[in-house]
């Protein structure tokens, strides 16, 4: 019976462990027992400490000292709750008695996060929202935070408590996709044929960094009438340039008409609250006495969002 241990060679650190398992290996427990001891005077290292009451528990497991060995694999499995016997070389008998023990074994986790409220995950498993504090198994486990966007490896020991503090890098966006409506008002001029455009509203709302509008506009001339626009507006993207693309539909009374075209233009921020903007659009209309089938307008104008 032994350990799983890597090979390599005996240094003075490793002496007292190597002739402990020869010693275990000839079935002279007594002296396996004495070599454990010794080895244990020795070393502060946590891993070994744990290979060192294996072995004890091991020899104690061939003297039938059952209470002994149990409490030898505690201890093992407290300084280091990852150790392990290897199958193939110990007896399944005591395999199966330490691996009990292990599972018998609990300690406590504590996880506190900034921001709070982050959902929790245990290797794989939802555990809570954070603060979260309660008993979990040995071992070493995968805490995933708030949907993987921290991952950690965490070792619990019997009987302790790992306390574990995370602070979560800033979000790309904390935001939903919508951040919420925008409204601005509008006073535009336009350039070309009429009905001149009067007074515009617009409402819209941010959309991956991207403003996404709708808009109506009341018309005056010869004709009242109205334009529904639908578009875009793309973040900064030539100094404090933005750019923008709209789809338009226009309704024209005395008799009715419905016609359709595209807006394309540039907004140049004045302040927080101020973007003078200039477009030009193309529609098409359906021939009559006042209107040609296709006008072409050119618009500039002022728009005021009262929320900066």
């Amino acid at each position: 019976m032994s350990l799983l241990l890597a090979a390599g060679p005996s240094t003075g650190e490793h002496r007292e462990l190597d002739a402990a398992l020869e010693a275990l290996s000839e079935g002279d427990f007594e002296s396996a027992l004495s070599r454990v001891d010794a080895g244990l005077k020795k070393t502060r290292d946590e891993t070994e400490i744990a290979r060192l009451h294996v072995v004890r528990g091991e020899a104690y497991a061939a003297l039938r000292r059952y209470s002994q060995m149990e409490a030898s694999f505690a201890q093992a499995l407290e300084s280091d709750p990852d150790v392990r016997l290897d199958p193939e070389r110990v007896q399944p008998t005591v395999v199966a008695l330490f691996e009990s023990l292990r599972e018998r074994l609990r300690g406590e986790l504590a996880v506190e996060v900034e921001p709070s409220g982050a959902a929790l995950r245990l290797d794989g498993q939802p555990l809570g929202q954070a603060p979260w504090r309660g008993p979990v198994p040995i071992g070493t486990h995968t805490l995933d935070v708030d949907e993987g966007r921290t991952s950690l490896q965490v070792k619990v020991r019997p009987s302790r408590t790992e306390q574990v503090r995370v602070v979560l890098p800033p979000a790309a966006s904390m935001e939903a996709p919508w951040s919420g409506l925008v409204f601005s008002a509008q006073a535009r001029a336009t350039l070309g044929v009429s009905p001149l455009s009067g007074v515009g509203l617009e409402a819209g709302a941010r959309l991956a960094g991207t403003y996404v509008y709708g808009e109506l506009n009341a018309t005056v001339g010869s004709r009242f009438g109205a334009s529904a626009r639908l578009g875009a507006q793309a973040p900064e993207l030539v100094g404090p340039l933005t750019f923008f693309l709209s789809l338009d539909a226009y309704a024209l009374g005395g008799p009715f008409l419905f016609g359709g075209g595209l807006s394309a233009g540039a907004s140049l921020p004045l302040s927080s609250k101020f973007d003078l903007f200039v477009e030009l659009s193309g529609r098409l209309l359906p021939a009559s006495a006042s209107y040609s089938t296709t006008h072409l307008l050119g618009v500039t104008g002022l728009r005021f969002t009262p929320g900066g």
